[in-house]
């Protein structure tokens, strides 16, 4: 291990203890104070963030990219993912070697994933180290190679996994969610893709989403750090002056989510399981919704916390599982509600019933003053420590940027989550959080689970591929 690559951990903790006395709120206070930051568009159609902390010994490259799962073509379920892996195995002058070795060199870290609607670049180098970290992030965002035998290798590396994924119950039920929820949406399928559509995959594949989705104009960069925004934006300006957009408007490529009423049961067969898994969903609610707030306090309360109300009587009260929660998935133009948990088998419907009794009841009666305050509480000690470094805050603002939320959303976070009421939390848990038509999804034992959960709703039984 190098020197460089040595000294990063106690940097990272330099960082964090300065950014924790730059960030903090004083005692009492509503609202804090970021450090000021600016906002371009450049010629291309690139957005660029430039938050200086000059203090700070890091500076974060942040790319995030309209070039998610959604914009996989049918058939090509897994693309964008693998697209995103083998940004950096071969870009400008560089082989996947030499690209580890220099930025493990500077003491850096370089990486490109994809999710549901993103495709995410992360470069972290020290202040000192500016150049060429901007040069290795250039490269293997405008600049990827997509070598045939990484191509290859990645293709392997993804089909492998894809393949272990079928050996845990919990994965296979996440997978398994989607298309029933969703049907044929793009944001139905997993990230990963599936087998049959991954191995069908070739090299110009990638190189061909990336020369569509990966532009300019569908991006947003994020700079934080030790740095000086007018010479950032001049080298970033420099950098990716050869970045040409792609003339296209973006636009989402899914509608968003019909709320169907009526339940429906699907199990997934996988006989040997001695847990079942459980999943519980229905369509919600995109990320920019007005009722952002006040869901996330109601849903704190009801399952998104280790003091919830599903923790407390599912796990603890009924000790029917170790582990339970609910939580929003939300997305540019949809959104989605879960509820996930396992349990015993022999336990399936006593466990579905329970869960089904806590959501009703909190939904029918509302939550009590201390789980408002309690949750209002949680939310707004948590949210400051989420932004105690240049990765996290380049994050938040990117966030910002491409849900298009008020640009003071992380400035009032706290103050927001302080004005919900509990006319707010009972007017969302009855507006927006399923009872009757939650649908109902188990990976367990076929024929146990059907005797279970007879009269659910209709059931139908999936064998895995």
């Amino acid at each position: 291990m190098t020197s460089a690559r040595k000294a990063r951990p106690m940097f990272r903790r330099l960082l964090l203890a300065a950014c924790a006395a730059a960030f903090a709120a004083p005692a009492g206070a509503a609202t804090f104070r970021l450090p000021a930051h600016t906002k371009t568009t450049f010629e291309n159609g690139l957005t660029v963030i430039v938050m200086p902390a000059r203090r700070l010994p890091l500076v974060e490259f942040r790319l995030v990219a309209r070039a998610g799962a959604v914009n996989d073509p049918a058939g090509r379920e897994g693309l964008a993912g693998l697209t995103a892996e083998l940004l950096t195995q071969g870009a400008g002058r560089r082989d996947a070697r030499q690209i580890a070795e220099d930025i493990a060199f500077v003491g850096g870290a370089l990486d490109a994933t994809a999710s549901i609607e993103q495709a995410v670049v992360t470069c972290e180098v020290l202040g000192k180290d500016f150049a060429t970290g901007l040069g290795m992030f250039h490269d293997v965002i405008v600049q990827p190679t997509f070598p045939e035998a990484e191509f290859k290798r990645k293709q392997s590396e993804t089909l492998g996994a894809i393949a272990a994924q079928k050996d845990d119950p919990g994965t296979v039920a996440n997978n398994e969610l989607g298309p029933f929820l969703m049907g044929e949406s793009p944001l139905a399928h997993p990230v990963i893709g599936y087998a049959r559509t991954v191995g069908a995959l070739t090299r110009d594949d990638a190189v061909a989403f990336h020369k569509r989705f990966l532009v300019p104009d569908r991006c947003i960069l994020a700079v934080v750090g030790d740095v000086d925004a007018k010479a950032v934006l001049a080298a970033l300006g420099k950098a990716f002056s050869d970045w040409k957009p792609s003339g296209e408007k973006p636009a989402d490529a899914y509608a968003p989510l019909p709320r169907d009423g009526g339940r429906r049961v699907l199990i997934v067969s996988k006989p040997e399981v001695t847990q079942s898994q459980i999943r519980l969903a229905c369509g919600g609610v995109p990320r920019n919704h007005p009722d952002y707030f006040a869901i996330t306090v109601a849903n704190t309360i009801l399952g998104g916390g280790f003091t919830s109300r599903l923790v407390n009587e599912i796990r603890v009260n009924q000790g029917l599982t170790y582990g339970i929660s609910s939580r929003w998935g939300m997305y540019r133009n949809a959104g989605t509600f879960t509820i996930s948990t396992f349990t015993r088998n022999e336990k399936l419907r006593k466990a579905v019933d329970a869960t089904l009794g806590v959501v009703k009841q909190l939904v029918d009666q509302g939550p009590t003053e201390q789980e408002l305050a309690k949750a209002r509480r949680y939310l707004t000690g948590q949210y400051p420590l989420g932004l105690q470094a240049p990765d996290a805050l380049a994050a938040q603002l990117a966030t910002v940027e491409f849900y298009g939320l008020p640009p003071d959303f992380i400035e009032t976070y706290t103050s927001r989550v302080e004005g919900v009421t509990m006319a707010d939390v009972k007017r969302v848990l009855k507006e927006r959080f399923c009872t009757d038509d939650l649908k109902l999804l188990v990976v367990s034992n076929p024929k146990t689970a059907q005797e279970s959960l007879a009269g659910l709703g209709p059931i139908e039984v999936k064998e895995m591929e």
